[in-house]
């Protein structure tokens, strides 16, 4: 590992709004980040941005070459393709501009909502199984639009029997290694034969990724001794495990003692869990102190506890909350704790997993008491007020642990203000409740009355005359108002067309109706066999599905006469398809006719966009 490695060019600018001189790194997303931008996505969390110091975090060399690898090569553009668009209404912000809002919901759009990513056509196996071929090489631009894109680091290829990081290994692609690792790739994944990805390294002479490699495998408690006395264990010796003393004088509570024995009678699953959130933790306080003594970040928000990952449960995320509340003291003694359960669980005759005592692991006991949701930070006066007293003080700086406590008590001290956030979030949630409500019970109507339709189609009790050969006309007065298929458009996507008022992009119109002309190409190869007619109804379906897609993006009443009649067409065309590839005792011209038209309808949309 190497030290404090923070040596850039003097072209680097922020990758948000442009400001000189960034200070810290975005590790994965592969760019560098000014003081005011970082504050932001600190507040986003970890899961969202993963953010290091360049020049007072500790680094490995090749996370940090991959970071400037990546930065070098304008990797920017990826995260903001869209915006590259002169007809886009978005624009990137000036280092001049405001933090908030303007700063702020950029990047909360670029990197939670990853509004401007380049979207692929290829299915989720196609992108698999390019990463998959990519990384035996050291294009790194590649790996990371395909994993922006959605592909799985920890994809296992059926036929080859490996994953991404083997393969990445066996070439000795140090830097693909750590961009699969920094997105979640497990290092200790087998392959088909058995191997680790340190041991795929090692077999191709490899040496020093697969030192790398096993570094990483034990990454998370490598950071919690770290954190605790500026050492990490020599894995080239075989040690893996180094646990700190904590001096303690005094005689060990016996609270302490049942809350040991309840760590050491969690499951290996549920201990893990409780390590990561704890490595998050660990992460934020330095983070934090390194933030803190910069004065100029006076001016900025910090984060007082762990921001909400919605990907967990409330009781998981009011958990790594109240990590913020333990002294610099209790905080340690916990660390020591699970470094020394790690270690023992990683003994040969502790390597089954611990069964759980569901006794002492109740969800009814409660464990938490009110902590404040991911948008409760410390206000910049607040800060203010807490330096300029520390300062008075006759501290000239902020060491980790003063920082620490000091965080705790402007917790503390807005205690009153984050209750009554936390009564109204409260009423919110039970508003949302009933809101939810509602909406099973209209989900339970649109089925009932689909399931209707269903059963009317079946019996043929939909009838469709035709006026001339090329326009049939379906007689509605028989139908119930729902379409056939149970996919229904995208609510929330129309809402914003229609809040908006405003047409979709061109590059969207045409990749999603290249969805519907696919679908419909579908159609007429099946229809080429006369013993495929079975097949009709599941390809009406899917081009049902594409054309929500398709008209979802649109406003509900568009101002321009060929889009407002073109969707029309699609739509009734739609409802057409469906129940002619229903009633397969006609002649399928009838299908050949509904075809035509969507295929026509669908050729005057992409027209008026090109």
């Amino acid at each position: 590992m190497s030290g404090k490695l923070g040596i850039r060019t003097s072209t680097d600018v922020c990758a948000d709004c442009a400001g000189l001189d960034p200070g810290w790194a975005l590790v994965n997303r592969g760019l560098l980040i000014c003081d005011e931008c970082c504050s932001i996505h600190r507040s986003l969390g970890r899961h969202i941005s993963q953010v290091k110091s360049l020049k007072k975090s500790s680094w490995s060399p090749t996370l940090l070459a991959m970071v400037h690898s990546l930065n070098n090569s304008n990797i920017n553009a990826l995260w903001e393709h869209t915006l590259c668009d002169p007809k886009s209404p978005k624009k990137k912000p000036h280092n001049r501009d405001a933090l908030h809002p303007t700063k702020a919901d950029f990047i909360r759009a670029k990197h939670q909502q990853l509004a401007f990513v380049l979207r692929s056509s290829d299915s989720e196996e196609e992108l698999n199984q390019q990463l998959h071929s990519s990384v035996r090489t050291g294009n790194l631009e590649t790996s990371l639009r395909l994993l922006a894109q959605g592909a799985d680091p920890n994809y296992y290829h059926e036929e080859k029997g490996s994953r991404p990081i083997h393969v990445a290994a066996r070439a000795g692609q140090a830097g693909q290694v750590e961009l699969l690792v920094v997105h979640g790739a497990d290092p200790g994944a087998l392959d088909q034969q058995g191997n680790t990805p340190s041991a795929c390294a090692r077999l191709s002479g490899h040496r020093e990724v697969s030192q790398r490699l096993i570094e990483l495998l034990y990454e998370v408690p490598d950071r919690l001794t770290y954190f605790l006395c500026r050492r990490r264990p020599d894995h080239t010796s075989g040690q893996h495990f180094l646990v700190p003393e904590i001096a303690d004088c005094l005689e060990t509570p016996q609270l302490t003692k049942e809350a040991r024995s309840k760590l050491q009678q969690l499951s290996n699953p549920l201990f893990e869990d409780l390590a990561m959130d704890v490595y998050d933790e660990v992460d934020r306080r330095e983070t934090e102190a390194i933030w803190l003594a910069n004065p100029a970040n006076v001016e900025h928000s910090s984060v007082p506890f762990l921001p909400v990952n919605p990907d967990l449960s409330t009781m998981r995320n009011q958990g790594r909350q109240k990590l913020a509340r333990f002294s610099p003291r209790e905080f340690a003694s916990l660390v020591i704790d699970i470094l020394t359960d790690a270690k023992r669980r990683q003994s040969p005759s502790e390597r089954l997993s611990v069964k759980p005592n569901h006794k002492d692991t109740s969800d009814d006991e409660p464990l938490y008491d009110s902590v404040a949701s991911d948008e409760d930070y410390a206000t910049a006066e607040q800060i203010a007020a807490l330096v300029a007293q520390n300062m008075k003080g006759g501290e000239k700086s902020v060491p980790a642990p003063v920082a620490t406590a000091s965080r705790a008590e402007v917790t503390s001290s807005v205690e009153d203000e984050l209750r009554s956030r936390l009564s109204a979030s409260q009423l919110r949630i039970v508003q949302l409740a009933a809101e939810v409500h509602r909406l099973n019970l209209k989900v339970e109507e649109m089925t009932r009355e689909n399931q209707e339709l269903r059963t009317a189609v079946q019996h043929n009790s939909l009838a469709v005359t035709t006026e001339t050969e090329t326009e049939p006309v379906l007689d509605v007065r028989t139908m119930p108002q729902r379409p056939v298929s149970m996919y229904e458009t995208r609510e929330s996507l129309r809402a914003q067309a229609a809040l908006s008022g405003a047409m979709p992009q061109s590059e969207e119109v045409v990749r999603r109706t290249d969805q519907v002309t696919k679908r419909i190409q579908e159609l007429w190869a099946t229809m080429q066999s006369p013993d495929t007619r079975h097949a009709f109804v599941p390809c009406a379906e899917r081009i049902r599905v594409a054309v929500a897609e398709l008209t979802a993006i649109f406003p509900q009443k568009p101002g321009d006469e060929v889009v407002r009649t073109a969707l029309r067409q699609l739509n009734t065309s739609t409802v057409r398809l469906q129940a002619e590839c229903a009633g397969l005792e006609n002649s399928a011209e009838r299908v050949r006719s509904c075809a035509y038209n969507m295929a026509k309808a669908t050729r005057q949309l992409l027209t008026r966009f090109q």
